[in-house]
Formats: structure tokens, sequence, C-alpha cells
């Protein structure tokens, strides 16, 4: 009773007030003038009275009386309320076969405007919705209407929204405003339904030009949300343009259109750097400063845990203080049970942590306590779960008074790499028969020495005086940051676990690979003093 339409997502209010003024653009929207009074059925003194008397109204007249409903609302006895309202949902879907299309919409906003975060529960809102799939050609603004309600279901069957937007997106698709777009687009985010088939170049061409089109510099249209709808879309559809990450830096790098993005808005947008690993360093700090600027009430599990993963991605500079700060935000979800129905969140939160060199036994533990509890009530999920093996390796090799996981469990140095891993590794396959051709090369294997950790490396094992055994991680592109070229997150954790467990690595570029062994003795040796020279450097300043 106190959910009011006033008070639902910004978001949803916005797209719901513009298909409410849109919808009078379009000629087929046409309906009968209101001919029932809201004395007619209301307040409700007689149940039996009140069923009977929405049984006999006609299907064009029930928008007007759901309207009327939502100002008995404020009157209302809760039960009696709550009586109506099934009431109202039981006609309205026994009417449907009887109404237009029209009247179909104009119900479905009417029940939208007094039950608005509960519309997906009533039985109406899932008939009208088989219905409208089937009768989806018209105009613009019915199409839009359409592609609204199907995003309100996150369970919905994803083949509706997916036959819509392949039959009716790219008829239209020209002539959608940048709100209309920010509709569908969120629309196909919420439901999970990719834009395929013949559209799906046109559709990903206009995300991109709404999005740098868009500025946030104007006081009177608030942009900010319809921004986030775009990079959402265009991490979905997995657009990597370069153009895009230039125009997003360059609002991060100003305060005064910065501070307009929300908590889950930046989140996206750190996200979207990480996906494209534009790992700028201004850019990346103003955005780590104003994320942490805010209070951790304000912030979602959710958002925490794509922070740190984007933190580790794109190995930011944090200081101790801020990495404790993290992990201070991450504990109070966990205590707070926010974690409770998404440990896969709380897992990514910790490894990523580990990949930035903070370990939190608090964090592991929760990890581990929520994934068992989680194990009891799902299926397993191996692709997910691998994240947790990660953790749990990492924890065995650094820490392994935390868990009951050997060292010897988490490193296998000699564990073959799956052949569906090497698929698209010519480079490595062809790198490892060069180097097998090298007289002081004893053998070369393709292995995968962490467990969890599903990247290949070379085993080189030389011979001679200076026999050796050494770990190759050769580096492709899609593994190496933009600006810093500097590996990936999971890359860097492997190496550094090796070097913990004492192997020798060495880090290659696919463009710059030692060709015998003896360069692989020099350019571990170079690494090292690098290393050495990073070390005195960092001492002298913490001094």
């Amino acid at each position: 009773m106190r959910d009011t339409s006033d008070e639902t997502g910004t978001l949803l209010t916005r797209f719901a007030k513009h298909i409410a003024i849109d919808r009078y653009k379009c000629e087929e929207h046409v309906l009968p003038p209101t001919k029932i009074r809201y004395s007619d059925y209301y307040p409700i003194t007689d149940e039996h009275y009140f069923r009977r008397s929405v049984q006999q109204t006609d299907a064009s007249q029930l928008p007007a009386l759901i309207i009327h409903t939502s100002s008995y609302r404020s009157n209302a006895v809760p039960a009696m309320y709550a009586k109506a309202l099934n009431v109202l949902d039981a006609h309205a879907t026994a009417q449907l076969d009887k109404m237009d299309v029209s009247t179909v919409l104009e119900t479905l906003y009417a029940f939208l405007f007094l039950i608005p975060n509960w519309l997906r529960r009533i039985d109406f809102y899932h008939a009208a919705m088989r219905r409208l799939v089937q009768e989806a050609a018209g105009s613009k603004q019915r199409f839009l209407q359409i592609c609204f309600y199907l995003g309100l279901q996150k369970q919905n069957q994803q083949t509706d929204l997916e036959t819509l937007l392949a039959t009716q997106l790219g008829k239209h698709l020209a002539n959608l405003n940048p709100l209309d777009l920010a509709l569908v687009s969120n629309a196909a985010y919420k439901t999970s339904t990719l834009v395929t088939g013949e559209v799906r170049q046109a559709y990903e061409d206009a995300l991109v030009d709404a999005t740098l089109n868009l500025k946030l510099d104007g006081d009177s249209v608030p942009d900010d949300s319809l921004l986030v709808c775009y990079v959402k879309a265009l991490r979905f559809q997995r657009v990597h343009d370069e153009r895009i990450c230039q125009h997003l830096q360059s609002i991060c790098l100003e305060q005064t259109q910065l501070t307009k993005l929300q908590p889950r808005g930046l989140a996206h947008i750190f996200a979207y750097f990480a996906e494209m690993q534009w790992d700028e360093p201004e850019c990346m700090q103003a955005l780590v400063e104003r994320l942490l600027s805010f209070n951790p009430g304000e912030l979602r599990a959710k958002d925490v845990s794509t922070f740190l993963w984007g933190c580790a991605q794109l190995n930011c500079n944090l200081t101790a203080e801020q990495l404790r700060k993290l992990e201070v935000f991450a504990l109070r979800k966990l205590n707070n049970g926010e974690y409770d129905r998404f440990p896969d969140q709380l897992v990514d939160a910790c490894l990523s942590l580990v990949i930035l060199g903070h370990h939190s036994k608090q964090l592991f533990d929760g990890a581990e306590e929520l994934k068992a509890a989680q194990r009891q009530r799902q299926r397993a999920q191996p692709k997910v779960d691998s994240r947790l093996t990660v953790l749990r390796s990492a924890v065995a090799i650094e820490h392994p008074d935390w868990t009951d996981v050997k060292t010897k469990q988490a490193f296998k140095e000699l564990a073959r790499a799956p052949a569906y891993l090497l698929s698209q590794r010519e480079d490595l396959t062809a790198y490892a028969n060069q180097l097998s051709a090298d007289a002081e090369v004893e053998g070369v294997d393709l292995v995968c020495p962490i467990a969890g950790i599903n990247l290949p490396s070379l085993r080189v094992q030389t011979q001679g005086e200076q026999a050796s055994i050494y770990f190759i991680e050769l580096l492709t592109p899609q593994q190496t940051l933009k600006f810093s070229r500097s590996a990936t997150s999971l890359l860097r954790l492997k190496r550094r676990l090796l070097e913990a467990l004492g192997q020798r690595v060495v880090l290659l570029h696919s463009g710059e690979m030692a060709s015998n062994a003896q360069a692989l003795q020099q350019l571990l040796e170079q690494t090292a003093t690098a290393k050495k020279e990073l070390k005195q450097a960092a001492q002298g300043l913490n001094n």
C-alpha cells in the first residue's frame, strides 16, 4: 500500500512517463470515453457486491477503474485493498480476449501506476505479455511500450523480447531518439537479451553514436542515467570501441561531470574500462578517488565487487590504507547479509583483493561458508566455481595456515594444458617448437601449473652447466593493458604465486620472444634486477 509510483526507481519512472506521453502520438491508440464513476465501486462496504460490480464492468472501462483504485488506497483497510487488487487482476485476465491492443496497453499502464514494483506479480501482466508478443507489429510508440513491459520481467523468456527485437527493431531504429534507445537497451540488458541478426551492427552503431553525442554538462536534463544505460548495453553486446573509452575518460577527468554519476553508474564505467584494458593513470586515479569518497551505505555489494575487480584488472596502484578501506566496505556488506544470496560476488571481491596483494581471512572464511551453503541449494556451477578454486590456490600458497587445501594441490608443475585452451594459441605452440629445437633445452611442456588458473604456460627445462626450469608466460594483446603494457590480473597473480613457490618466471610479449635458453636466462636476470631496484625505491619512499 505504501508502494506508489513516486517511490520507484528514477529510471523506471522516467521511462514510464515517457511512454505515457508518447502513446498518445500513436494513431492506433484510441480509447472509448470513461463511463464509470468512483462512487460506483469505492469505498468497499461489501466484498461480494464489489466483486459482482467489477465482473459486470466492460473490458474497455477497466483502465479507468484501476486508476480510481489508487484514490481508494489511502483510506483502505489493508486486507480489503489486497482483495480488491486480486479481484481486478482476475477480471482483467478473464477479459483479455475482449480487449484490443490499445486497451491491453492502457490496462498495463494503469496497473503500473497503481503497483509499480508489483506489476510482474499479477496474472494479467504475464497473460498480456503473451498476447502482445504475438501482436507486436505496429507503430514505434506501440513497439516501445511492449519493449518496456517485457523489460520489467527479468525472469521472462528471452525468446519473447529477442523475437520482438529481431523482427521490429530494424523498422524503428532510425526513428528512435536517445530516450527511446535507452528504453530498448535497458529492456534488453535487464532480460539478458542479446541483439543479434541483421540489425545487430546498426543497433551497436546507434549505441556508439548516442554515447558519443551525450553530454553531462547541461543542468536541465539528467543524462547520466542514459549514459549508464548505453554503457551497460555496450558491455552486454561486447562492443569494444576506443572512442567510447576516450569519451568516458573526458567525463571522468571533469570533476563537475564525474560528481553527477551515481555509484552503480561509475561501477559500470569502471568495468567497461577494465574490459577494454584501458588503464590510463590519471583517469583511473579520478575514478578510484571518487568511488572511495562514498559511504559504504551508498554502494551496493555488487558495486563493491565490480569496483575491486576493475582495480585488480587494471592494476590500480592502491595504498595500504585504501585497500583496508575497501576490505572494510566488503566486510560491512558481508555482515549485513548483502552477499548471502550472491556468494559469487563475495568470492570476486575477495579474489580481487588477493590479486591486489591484500589478504583478508574474514572475507575468505565468509566466502567459503556462503559457497558451501549455496552448494546445498543449487546445482554445481563449474565455470563460476573456478574463481573460488583460484582463490583457494592463492591462499594455499601464500597463507597455507588459513585453509585445508595443500600447496601440492594448488601447484601441479606438470599438469598438462587442455587442448581447448590451446586451440587459439598458435603463438604458444609455435614458440614451444622453436625452443625445443635449441640444443640447450631438454624439454618443453604446455602446462597449467596453478589450479583454477586456466592460462597455459610453457615449462622449459634446460640442460648444461646452468640447468634450470623456467615458466614462460607469453602475453597476447588481449592479456596486455593498453598504457602500462603490463599483464592482466590473472596472469599477474599466476606469476606472483609461481615466484612465491621459488619458480623462475619469464614474462614475454608475443613480439619479443627469446630464441634460446641463454636469452631466457638474460631476461630473468634483467627482471630480477628491475624488481630489486623497484623494491629499494619503495623502501626509500616508506622511510
